[in-house]
């Protein structure tokens, strides 16, 4: 397995999904044509014409306009004296008295029925001054406020051609703004909806890795710890129980019980080292003779690692963390870590590091002068280390987290929450492999991002055990079950 993408097959295609060209459908037909109606011709014009009847003589009560007694230099619309005072051979004080037509001259006089026209104007007035007071009432030139939105409205950018009166663009903005608030909304709720989807999905938990990948075998003791190789791999128990396992054929080649208790394990190509935090002992177990080759006494052992031709333990009792001589046990160097260490990595390319418990640290090594050169806080109770290619990770028991960390700058890349009682990791091909005890879960983070890919259920947490040491060789994952006596098999080719 890696984290390399590939793109999928594409799906068959059934017949029905085939693209066809386009054919335009047949034009209906068109309707008969209706036979030409015959239009009656009109009738003949004949010579005779009709007389016109006899012009009536023009009502004695009209008024008269005389033209020559009109100035024509008074031309304001608004002035009706000179309309009604016409006669200027009449007094101020004496009332104008319409004088009878004695007779009609197209020269110089206009006949006009004054008394209509007179009303025809005064109405024409009135609806203008109607016209006037809607307008102002409807609305000044400021800004016209729509749905509590100020909408600024410049009359100078008006079309010339406007009317007097005409608001056609007010309704327009009107409607556009309408329209905009509406089509706001409906984006709006699209958006609500979206995030809501989005929420469902993260609130859904991680899918669990198919079965078929998984094997489960079972070991004639407790199993806590596991370390592997290619060739080998050894599981310790909590009660000093040793099994070995063959990876070709999944079956245990040897059982043993080498002590009262045991703490870590780790296989070497030749002996398989143990740890007995109960009794203060390092054991050195010889899988060829299946029996135990060395004992040495050491105060509170828990984390051990191989650094080049010696053993690097951690004394969480003593406080420090030493080499040690593989042949005789003999303590080389040692260095006082401040706090009670428990896992130790020796990486060939980032140093020596250790994890202490109750102080929260990442400590690094001087691998010559044996001295601690760099402290980072990773979190509450680190219990597990593992190193990359660039970086190191820790398992934080006590928080439920765990910590990517630079060893160049010492700096704390990113942390994970991957659940209740991390113990301990694996890096490999861009995943993170976490085995959370008291959930019994296995958690596969994505070492680049951060996020959750898989969250595998093994069991055991509701019985006090579940999953706890884990270790990688060969493009398989060894899981150690406490309390089921048994190793669980990931295969993540």
């Amino acid at each position: 397995m890696n984290d390399e993408t590939h793109d999928s097959e594409p799906a068959n295609e059934t017949a029905g999904s085939v693209l066809r060209p386009f054919e335009a459908p047949a034009p209906p037909p068109l309707p008969p044509v209706e036979a030409s109606k015959v239009v009656p011709e009109p009738p003949a014009a004949t010579d005779e014409v009709e007389p016109e009847p006899p012009v009536e003589p023009i009502a004695e009560d009209l008024w008269t306009h005389d033209t020559a007694h009109h100035d024509e230099s008074d031309d304001d619309v608004d002035d009706f004296a000179d309309l009604r005072d016409h006669d200027e051979s009449t007094g101020p004080d004496e009332p104008v008295v319409a004088a009878p037509v004695a007779a009609v001259s197209g020269a110089d006089t206009v006949t006009l029925p004054r008394k209509p026209f007179l009303v025809g104007v005064g109405v024409l007035l009135a609806a203008i001054a109607v016209l006037a007071a809607l307008w102002q009432t409807g609305g000044d030139d400021g800004d016209t406020v729509i749905d509590a939105t100020p909408v600024s409205r410049d009359v100078g950018d008006e079309p010339a051609d406007d009317a007097p009166g005409d608001r056609g663009d007010v309704d327009d903005t009107v409607t556009a703004d309408n329209t905009s608030t509406a089509a706001l909304a409906d984006a709006r709720a699209e958006i609500a909806s979206l995030e809501s989807v989005v929420e469902s999905l993260e609130e859904r938990p991680p899918p669990a890795l198919d079965g078929t990948a998984l094997r489960r075998i079972i070991v004639g003791a407790d199993a806590k710890f596991v370390s592997a190789r290619s060739d080998s791999v050894a599981v310790v128990g909590a009660f000093g129980g040793v099994s070995l396992i063959d990876p070709d054929n999944n079956r245990v080649v040897a059982n043993g019980n080498v002590a009262d208790a045991a703490t870590r394990v780790m296989r070497t190509s030749s002996s398989v080292w143990l740890t007995n935090y109960a009794d203060s002992q390092v054991l050195r177990f010889d899988p060829a003779t299946n029996a135990v080759a060395a004992t040495f006494s050491f105060p509170g052992p828990d984390g051990i690692d191989k650094d080049g031709d010696t053993i690097v333990v951690a004394s969480f009792d003593g406080e420090f963390v030493a080499r040690l001589d593989p042949n005789t046990g003999e303590i080389l160097q040692r260095v006082d870590v401040g706090g009670t260490p428990t896992a130790v990595i020796s990486h060939p390319d980032h140093g020596l590091w250790a994890a202490v418990f109750d102080t929260g640290e990442l400590v690094e090594i001087d691998r010559d002068s044996f001295e601690v050169i760099q402290r980072v806080v990773v979190g509450q109770g680190p219990v597990g280390i593992t190193g990359a290619s660039s970086h190191l990770w820790v398992a934080n028991h006590d928080e439920g987290t765990i910590a990517k960390v630079d060893p160049e700058t010492g700096e704390v890349v990113r942390t994970v929450v991957v659940g209740d009682g991390p113990t301990e990791l694996v890096v490999n091909n861009g995943s993170a492999w976490v085995t959370v005890t008291d959930e019994g879960t296995l958690v596969q983070v994505n070492a680049n991002n951060g996020d959750i890919v898989s969250r595998t259920p093994l069991g055991g947490a509701t019985a006090g055990g579940g999953p706890t040491g884990i270790s990688f060789a060969d493009g398989t994952l060894w899981i150690a079950m406490q309390g089921e006596q048994s190793v669980v098999r990931v295969d993540i080719r």
